[in-house]
């Protein structure tokens, strides 16, 4: 790193728990204060649109072997710059230059940016260790999406897992709806119930005692579930089935209208044997599809400029071959 690159060194405002960056961006300072030292956190560069002209034009040779390679060069480079660097710009000793030091993470084949901590990468090499073997495209690095979430049911994560890696290795648009598709007629065939959100109930000792002083309007949605399932099980004199109590793991289901005027009820996870009580339930499928899988599949792919249409033609599920065959 050479001093003339140095544009100017300018003092920070002081900090009041801003975001932290993950991505270099023109208009954002990539920065952020730890313990009151300013220090710089992951950065994603590519080196690829410097250089896509000549690698179309056959002047440049490309591939993953020598991405890797210059991207390792460029870390070298910089280690060994920055603590002269240092030493001439801030009179630092060399001892204490040698402290800082960058490191390549990750090489990715392809990169899906979200929004500021919310991305994901197909890896295919990560500090040394190569994924693009065996015939696999790589293996996927995912922060800040609902692949990750505790609250998506796991069949779930599963999917958005196989489609964001599909989309990463392919960015096959029509590939991408039909998973969509097919994924959605396989979550319409399952129970029900098993069609809910995973929460884990905290505090239900506390907010059944606000709602016995009439305060249930304070009650969290799946906490109210929780205490639904315990309420049906006592009408209906069920002393076989799990009482939910605090810091239980659930799956809550939205309820369609019913006598009981309940908008929803959980259940333990580990129940081994649902009562028929709960399983004739009046749940409310449409109210499930469009949290745990449409609202899902749009916090992923939203930000696509294409969007629109890759929802549109989500939305035409019935076919000729659907009707007659």
């Amino acid at each position: 790193m050479d001093e003339e690159y140095i544009v100017d060194v300018t003092e920070t405002n002081s900090f009041k728990n801003e975001y932290v960056y993950d991505i270099c961006m023109n208009e954002a300072e990539p920065w952020f204060f730890a313990n009151g030292i300013l220090v710089h956190n992951s950065a994603y560069i590519s080196a690829y649109p410097i250089i896509r002209e000549q690698v179309k034009q056959g002047i440049v040779e490309w591939n993953a072997d020598i991405a890797i390679k210059k991207y390792n060069s460029m870390k070298d480079e910089i280690n060994s710059t920055f603590p002269d660097f240092m030493q001439r710009t801030f009179n630092c000793p060399p001892e204490n230059g040698n402290v800082i030091s960058c490191d390549r993470e990750i090489v990715a084949r392809r990169a899906f940016f979200i929004v500021k901590k919310r991305y994901a990468a197909l890896m295919i090499d990560k500090k040394g260790v190569r994924y693009d073997v065996d015939g696999n495209a790589g293996k996927l690095k995912a922060m800040g999406l609902d692949l990750r979430r505790s609250d998506t049911p796991v069949v779930v994560q599963k999917f958005l897992k196989d489609v964001l890696v599909h989309f990463l290795s392919s960015n096959d648009e029509s590939k991408v709806i039909d998973e969509i598709k097919d994924f959605k007629k396989k979550f319409d065939s399952l129970p029900l119930y098993e069609q809910g959100t995973p929460r884990r109930v905290n505090k239900l000792t506390y907010y059944s005692t606000l709602i016995n002083q009439g305060k249930g309007n304070r009650v969290p949605g799946h906490v109210r579930a929780a205490i639904n399932w315990n309420t049906l099980k006592s009408i209906n004199k069920d002393w076989v089935s799990t009482k939910i109590t605090d810091g239980m793991k659930c799956i809550v289901c939205p309820l369609a209208a019913n006598p009981y005027e309940m908008t929803s009820i959980a259940y333990p996870v580990d129940e081994a044997h649902l009562p028929d009580w709960f399983t004739k339930l009046p749940f409310d499928h449409q109210s499930m599809v469009d949290s745990v899988v449409d609202k899902k599949i749009e916090n992923l792919f939203g930000k696509l400029p294409n969007w629109s249409r890759i929802e549109s033609a989500i939305k035409k599920t019935t076919t000729l071959d659907d009707l007659f065959f």
